[in-house]
């Protein structure tokens, strides 16, 4: 499992409560020096992440004025002081926090100005901004009580700095934003190649966990420099068109199976499937007229397979498995089968959440990868004006180009509907972190965004109002007999503080 901000946060809250444990009024003064040092630190990371990341410079000014007061204290300590259980503590938190920061700081160039990740976007909302204020606030007060309580406050630039750091701002800036988001920002790294899929059978949620994790792999690729051919680019072309067509397939099947559970036709989720699909399917219209644009400009011969292209490889066959009656289906000719029957996939609405869930995921995905090509391929075309197709090339590339967001909305909300109450919170999150990764380019801006939000979020405690949750009548019951139950869903596992 990897690192996450949330998992240093709560390293730093640990360290600071087995200081506050360790911590007495009866300390040697070289283990008040050392200490104090520790303090000074802690202020300076904390600083640090207040002004750099959250542009609150109103925050971060009281706190670095309470670091160079710390400062001033000066002193020598001696080696046991230095391995006090307090010092130690101390020194741990701040750790802790400068890992946080630099954390953060990989997700965007050396000067801050532009980002390297697309949870940049994420750490630049101001929700989450606030959140990472609010967490600043908590633990600059714990601080402070940690040091009133090892009588630390005994010198009047100690007193000072910690009546800075019990600032109106601070206090103000405590318990608000968005924590949760904040939590999940994980550290930016280049993405490894991916494993072979197994050959072996898998459950739907470990094949939409693939999926995901492929997904998060090929969006770090896009930010990321690559020079891309002309072949690679219709290759990507050829995998994002079969990936398009088994989603939207895969959606056509989980609308049957919800008109199955309700013949009346008059239900929220179903809704929600049938326009999703509709997206889904312009959008294979959309990768097929790039491919087919493609055709005839690219000279066969030997290419070795891109990283991206491994990424979409698996993707493919990991949405097949969900969608064709063959455990072990890949796009060969010999592994072909037909579709599973809609109860197969669903025996009820909550087994609709894999599919749908590895969907939205594959869609968001492949939704950032045609605007980096469609904007590296009109890069290069604006300076290649004798290739051969380039009016038809930019024409399907501009069509890729149509707004997504509609579907990603749908997928949501059908992933939310079909939830049972107890996953819904998680789920909901996952979402959340979805749509504040979406560039600005790909939706309709901020405002649309936060109403898309609140509706998301208004799901996941008033969801029955939307006629969510589907009974099966005696007739399926009778018709899906011979469909074995699925395994009991397992709890969400925690990926770079996303839900899985």
């Amino acid at each position: 499992m990897d690192t996450t901000f949330g998992d240093l946060l709560d390293g730093a809250w640990t360290h600071l409560g087995g200081a506050t444990m360790h911590a007495h009024p009866q300390l040697g003064g070289d283990i008040n020096a050392a200490a104090k040092d520790a303090c000074r630190s802690l202020t300076a990371r904390l600083a640090r992440c207040a002004e750099a990341f959250a542009r609150a410079d109103d925050i971060a000014q009281p706190i670095h004025e309470a670091s160079r007061l710390l400062t001033r204290l000066g002193g020598h300590s001696s080696a046991a002081a230095a391995t006090h259980p307090l010092v130690l503590h101390l020194r741990a938190a701040s750790t802790s926090w400068g890992v946080a920061g630099d954390m953060l700081a990989t997700h965007f160039t050396r000067r801050g100005d532009a980002p390297r990740s697309d949870w940049a976007a994420v750490i630049s909302d101001e929700q989450v901004r606030d959140g990472l204020l609010s967490e600043v606030a908590d633990h600059a007060l714990a601080l402070v009580a940690v040091m009133d309580r090892s009588g630390l406050t005994r010198d009047l630039d100690t007193q000072t700095a910690c009546s800075l750091l019990r600032s109106s701002a601070l206090r103000c800036a405590a318990r608000s934003g968005d924590a949760a988001s904040l939590r999940a920002v994980p550290l930016n790294e280049p993405p490894w190649p991916p494993q072979p899929v197994p050959q072996e059978a898998q459950t739907p949620h470990e094949l939409s966990a693939g999926i995901i994790d492929g997904s998060d792999a090929l969006r770090a690729l896009c930010h990321r420099p690559q020079e891309f051919s002309p072949r690679q680019w219709q290759r990507t072309a050829l995998a994002a068109s079969v990936i398009t067509d088994i989603a939207a397939k895969s959606l056509t099947q989980l609308t049957r199976r919800c008109y199955e559970l309700n013949p009346d036709r008059q239900q929220a989720l179903g809704k929600a499937l049938q326009q999703a699909t509709d997206v889904v399917q312009r959008a294979n219209a959309e990768w097929k007229g790039v491919r087919q644009a493609w055709h005839g400009q690219v000279a066969a011969g030997p290419l070795s397979a891109s990283v991206r292209e491994h990424h979409l490889d698996q993707m493919t066959v990991r949405l097949g498995r969900l969608l064709y009656d063959n455990p072990t289906w890949t796009p060969a000719r010999q592994d072909s089968a037909p579709l599973k029957a809609p109860a197969a996939i669903a025996l009820g609405t909550a087994d609709m959440v894999p599919m749908a869930r590895a969907v939205l995921h594959a869609f968001e995905v492949l939704t950032v990868m045609a605007e980096r090509d469609r904007q590296d391929v009109r890069n290069v075309l604006r300076v290649d004006t004798g290739q051969p197709g380039r009016g038809r090339l930019l024409a399907a590339y501009e069509q890729l180009g149509s707004p997504k967001a509609k579907a990603s909305l749908a997928l949501s909300e059908a992933v939310l509907l079909a939830a049972p109450a107890e996953l819904r919170d998680d789920l909901w999150q996952d979402i959340r972190i979805l749509e504040l990764r979406r560039s600005g380019t790909l939706d309709s801006g901020a405002s649309e965004r936060a109403a898309t939000l609140r509706r998301l979020k208004m799901m996941t405690t008033g969801a029955d109002s939307y006629d969510s949750r589907l009974d099966l009548s005696t007739a399926s019951r009778m018709r899906t007999a011979a469909v074995l139950p699925p395994a009991p869903t397992p709890p969400l596992r925690r990926h770079e503080g996303r839900s899985r």
